[in-house]
């Protein structure tokens, strides 16, 4: 989804979440309207990685696996080297185990990101949502990462909401937002070739 600064990305996002009410027959999952499906259930099946990255002040290994747990330390690394992170947290004196100050404040503005894209590849949910999510990677970096992600929701739906092109440019379908109205829809070429 990409569309430009209050488009209605994340309202979309929102609404699929729950987090607002729509009437019925508006929104489907899996043909199913969205408010015959307890709160319960879309939150556990969709995991939402948003623009705000928002961090705890504990460790990198709590901030990855949100607290809950039954991941290993090999399921949490991994996650940490697929979301491009990993070489970064073992230069740190304690590793997963190193503490961050609240929202992250001793960490730049990738590794934010990466520690919170982190959470999608350790996470099992059947809908992946990255919310603006790659804003501060720079390009080789954020290429790697979106091919990992393409290979991790390859049996999931994947829904990646930009404002930049080269976020979405390898969706199977995209979708052009503006004033909360879809005005254009289609794959990258399809798009570039209506202009």
């Amino acid at each position: 989804i990409i569309g430009t600064v209050g488009s209605g990305k994340t309202t979309l996002a929102n609404l699929l979440l729950r987090l607002y009410s729509v009437q019925d027959s508006m929104i489907s999952i899996g043909n199913q309207d969205i408010n015959q499906i307890p709160i319960e259930t879309i939150r556990k099946n969709i995991c939402y990685i948003t623009q705000d990255n928002f961090l705890f002040s504990n460790t990198i290994e709590k901030n990855i696996s949100l607290f809950k747990k039954g991941y290993s330390e090999k399921e949490i690394m991994k996650s940490t080297k697929e979301a491009m992170i990993y070489d970064e947290i073992q230069e740190m004196n304690d590793g997963i185990y190193t503490v961050i100050g609240e929202r992250g404040v001793d960490l730049s503005g990738g590794q934010k990101q990466r520690i919170a894209v982190s959470r999608a590849f350790l996470n099992s949910s059947d809908i992946v949502i990255f919310d603006d999510t790659f804003s501060a990677l720079d390009n080789k970096t954020e290429g790697k990462l979106l091919e990992n992600i393409k290979k991790m929701t390859q049996n999931k739906t994947c829904i990646i909401i930009s404002s930049r092109i080269s976020d979405i440019k390898d969706a199977d379908e995209i979708i052009v937002l503006e004033s909360g109205e879809i005005i254009e829809r289609g794959v990258h070429q399809s798009l570039v070739e209506q202009q």
